[in-house]
């Protein structure tokens, strides 16, 4: 028997009378009234009225229950309250874990307008190397990028290939590679330390870092081709600065796409940054959940 329905019953009787006012407030009949606070008398195995045929007085025990009573079900009452304000008016912090990738991309548009739209929600935002090594329970949101996706009830954003690029000084030079065994010929520069798992690098990169501004630099002075994610490249790319040279012969894809700790319960205000976050990167609606 729910406790909870009993002790809204036990308050019901002590402020109407007795068991038959109780039941026609509560809607329910007068044999479910005695039950449940026979049910509550069981439980403490003491009596909380003293019976007559007049009325109903509380016994001492039963006096101190109604006060205990009427403390928790005001108790209950505000924290019903707060969580429906808590949805309305979504405020407190939103633990945030982004892949150190997204520093240099459009990220820093995307927390400004939500901040914006959500005044009340103070956002804690870590980028980190490697998801793998991120505490998930102590995080709302998880950001992955990540060549599979091993997770369940995943949040899918986008999807992104890796490519080679180099400048047009370098393609002039070496030229053009035609398949991946040209490819492994050349000096190649690495964004992630991870990309070493991929079969088709079977050389030693010149240079791995996670700063895209460097190895473009790198790029630049044409000492070695670049395998980055296109996102990363796509400004310099549109700017003719670097130019995809694996497009007709390789293109690796890699997952964009969130988690979080809460299953199917997700709090107002993570899934208001949810929604954000297809907003921005979707028309993708079909995909949003796996």
């Amino acid at each position: 028997m729910d406790k909870l329905d009993c002790i809204n019953t036990f308050i019901s009787v002590v402020e109407t009378g007795n068991f038959s006012h109780a039941s026609r407030k509560l809607g329910v009949t007068r044999d479910q009234v005695s039950k449940r606070i026979f049910y509550l008398e069981s439980l403490f195995s003491t009596s909380l009225f003293t019976r007559n045929t007049r009325k109903m007085d509380l016994t001492r025990s039963g006096e101190k229950f109604y006060q205990r009573c009427k403390v928790i079900v005001k108790e209950l009452d505000l924290a019903a309250n707060d969580f429906i304000y808590d949805q309305k008016y979504p405020e407190g912090i939103l633990k945030i874990s982004a892949p150190h990738a997204f520093v240099q991309t459009c990220f820093s548009d995307i927390i400004s307008n939500f901040l914006n739209q959500y005044p009340n929600i103070e956002i804690d935002l870590l980028f980190s190397e490697n998801s793998t090594n991120i505490n998930e329970h102590k995080f709302d949101i998880i950001l992955k990028i990540e060549e599979e996706i091993k997770e369940q009830d995943i949040f899918l954003l986008d999807t992104y290939k890796r490519n080679f690029y180099a400048t047009t000084t370098f393609l002039n030079k070496y030229g053009r590679p035609k398949s991946i065994e040209e490819l492994r010929k050349y000096n190649i520069s690495l964004y992630s330390r991870s990309d070493l798992k991929n079969n088709f690098i079977d050389s030693i990169p010149q240079l791995i870092c996670n700063n895209i501004e460097i190895l473009l630099d790198f790029c630049q002075k044409s000492q070695s081709i670049l395998f980055v994610p296109d996102f990363l490249a796509k400004k310099y790319e549109d700017a003719g600065i670097i130019i995809n040279c694996s497009k007709d012969i390789f293109s690796s894809p890699v997952y964009f796409y969130a988690t979080t700790p809460y299953g199917s319960k997700i709090p107002k205000k993570v899934q208001l940054f949810l929604d954000s976050l297809k907003q921005h990167f979707q028309p993708l609606t079909d995909r949003s959940i796996i």
